[in-house]
């Protein structure tokens, strides 16, 4: 057995960074948070998800030249475990995506299975998997892998819409999942799904209300798995204090609309070094770590390091009382006020 790979070590917290647009920062924030954390002396392993557009080696300074998840997901003998490398960093393992494999962006969905209980059992604290925009079948069974996703999106009004989208997305999967092979969920699920929008649009309240009087206890089922999902909320780009109430907004809106607890757990600010990183080559984190955007991810990383080895904790964690005003007074001297 792989010595990346282990039987009666604690499970690592699995960290899928979603969000479902494209050019929010998910793939900056990956690279800054995974070496943030390692130089918190945790042992990360970090992966390169966004199947058929990686290219997270980019912002850590490495060639693209190294077998990855492509190969993984084309191969009948390759296992994640044998493509963890590691970096300069100590503590920090890299597995490149599937940039050079052909075929590789729609696996099946027993192939993901596969992989996902593989990646669930690797050897380390945190692995973190950087997703690639879209809401497609398989960013979602990568987003739906822990329950303890970060989820990233930024302070405007079609970037928050898009996300609730997003996470309407992960509901459906959610319960289309749970559902499967039941004629009377399967018939209430694609109900939903045809009144998912406009007026009359139909809620997932009104959606478990309906599965109450099935059998086979199909709302309880539904309930239960719902109440697994403990998505974590990233602003990014945030240029000024007042921009953190886009992120409460969000919040709101999914508790109402989903019956979801979304944790804001910390805002990163707008700043050039993000370009000049990106143009060097490496992460922000090693051109200046005094910079706001980096000692916001410092913080963020002090944040989530202390659950390491208590991923299962962590899962059943849901007082998020006070998690609005809490990020917002930790991260405000970071961010031009007004």
């Amino acid at each position: 057995m792989s010595p990346r790979v282990s039987r009666f070590a604690p499970q690592p917290v699995v960290l899928p960074i979603g969000g479902g647009k494209g050019g929010v920062g998910k793939s900056v924030i990956a690279a800054n948070l995974a070496l943030a954390l390692a130089r918190l002396e945790r042992r990360v392993i970090l992966i390169d998800a966004d199947l058929g557009g990686s290219d997270l080696h980019h912002l850590l300074g490495l060639a693209n030249d190294r077998p990855g998840l492509g190969e993984v997901l084309t191969s009948r003998d390759l296992g994640i475990a044998q493509v963890v490398a590691p970096v300069l960093e100590p503590r920090l393992e890299f597995v490149p995506g599937d940039a050079m494999v052909v075929a590789a962006a729609n696996p099946s969905f027993q192939k993901k299975r596969k992989l996902l209980h593989a990646i669930s059992h690797l050897d380390a604290d945190f692995v973190i998997l950087d997703l690639g925009a879209g809401a497609s079948l398989t960013v979602m069974d990568f987003f739906l892998a822990s329950p303890l996703a970060l989820v990233v999106t930024l302070p405007e009004k079609p970037a928050l819409d898009n996300t609730l989208n997003f996470l309407k997305n992960a509901v459906y999967r959610t319960l289309e999942r749970t559902l499967a092979g039941n004629a009377a969920g399967e018939r209430a699920l694609a109900g939903f799904q045809a009144r998912g929008r406009g007026a009359g649009a139909m809620t997932l309240g009104e959606l478990l209300a309906g599965l109450e009087s099935e059998p086979a206890d199909l709302a309880r089922q539904a309930r239960r798995s719902l109440a697994r999902l403990r998505p974590k909320l990233v602003l990014n780009r945030v240029r000024r204090v007042d921009d953190f109430l886009f992120a409460r907004q969000l919040r709101d809106r999914v508790a109402a609309d989903l019956g979801l607890g979304l944790e804001v757990l910390g805002f990163l600010p707008e700043d050039e070094v993000n370009r000049e990183a990106a143009a060097q080559g490496v992460p922000a984190l090693d051109l200046d770590p005094r910079a706001p955007f980096c000692q916001a991810i410092a913080r963020l990383g002090l944040a989530i390091a202390p659950w390491a080895g208590r991923a299962a904790q962590w899962a059943l964690h849901d007082r998020y009382e006070g998690d609005f005003e809490r990020a917002a007074t930790e991260f405000a001297g970071l961010v031009r006020q007004g």
